[in-house]
């Protein structure tokens, strides 16, 4: 559940753990302790399934939050590290306190002008809610910049899928109705997939690609099973998952697994992640190479 700002109230577990056990899988905590696959029986061959067929993974819970307002520009070009996504584009971002500090690594999408939506992973929501409320309130000199936003709840508690490979694009398809597509890299759209409502979002990470399909919880697990279903479907685990994001991105795994409080490493290389220049919250603390160290 979630309250009316979009914050849950409580840490969901995972809705597809049994699932995860009938196949084998290797059952770990993440850093917030959600029981995640890291692995399915020894694991060897998961990582061809990224060159050959179509990897599956559950990669975790999102929590959905709408932004918009006559403000709503200005507010999310201050508060997230990427540019403004125009509507219909996706981009992978960064919310940080003012001393450097990340908030929550977010996917960031333009639905309108005015009007955006933030997912960032469900253990990491209440937080990302509560600086984002914070920043909203903000009054100087009678000023009040950004007293127009308003937040709502995108969508219930969800469950992401990714889905990767060369047969990825055929598999997602297969559930399409005639005239319906999938989105590109670095966009995102509604699609029905057979009677499931879901939003899929193509985020690029260096030159992987991956589908992202937000499913709602109680759709997951009918899902989970239909995509197996599919002979070229091979499920791996996020020890797979991230292994093939750490080939385009050295050391983003490691931060992502712990983000909340650190400071960004100087090395990591987030250029996708932080546009140039200084006026987004944070930005200040991160210009000497010693202050992107590790908090």
């Amino acid at each position: 559940m979630a309250d009316e700002n979009g914050t849950p109230e409580a840490v969901p577990g995972n809705v597809l753990e049994g699932e995860h056990l009938l196949l084998g899988g290797s059952m770990e905590p993440d850093a917030q302790g959600r029981p995640e696959a890291a692995w399915y029986g020894d694991g060897a061959g998961e990582p061809a399934a990224f060159r050959e067929g179509c990897a599956l993974a559950d990669v975790g819970g999102l929590v959905a939050t709408c932004i918009s307002g006559d403000a709503a520009d200005a507010f999310v070009s201050a508060v997230f590290t990427c540019y403004v996504p125009a509507p219909g584009r996706l981009a992978g971002a960064l919310a940080l306190m003012g001393d450097g500090r990340v908030a929550a690594p977010v996917l960031l999408a333009g639905l309108a002008p005015k009007e955006f939506c933030v997912w960032c992973p469900a253990e990491l929501a209440a937080g990302l809610g509560e600086w984002m409320r914070g920043i909203a309130a903000v009054e100087s000199g009678g000023v009040a910049p950004y007293a127009s936003v308003e937040f709502s709840h995108g969508a219930p508690l969800s469950t992401t899928l990714m889905l990767a490979g060369p047969e990825a694009a055929d598999v997602l398809g297969d559930y399409l109705s005639e005239g319906a597509s999938l989105p590109g890299p670095g966009t995102l759209a509604n699609v029905r997939l057979d009677a499931i409502g879901t939003v899929v979002m193509r985020p690029e990470v260096g030159s992987f690609a991956p589908y992202l399909v937000v499913v709602p919880d109680a759709s997951a697990r009918v899902l989970w099973r239909s995509l197996l279903s599919f002979q070229s479907v091979v499920p791996v685990g996020t020890s797979a998952v991230w292994g093939r994001v750490a080939e385009e991105v050295p050391g983003l795994v490691d931060f992502l697994d712990d983000p909340m409080g650190r400071r960004l490493p100087a090395d990591l290389g987030l250029q996708g992640l932080l546009r140039p220049g200084g006026d987004f919250i944070g930005a200040r603390a991160l210009d000497g190479a010693g202050e992107r160290t590790e908090g």
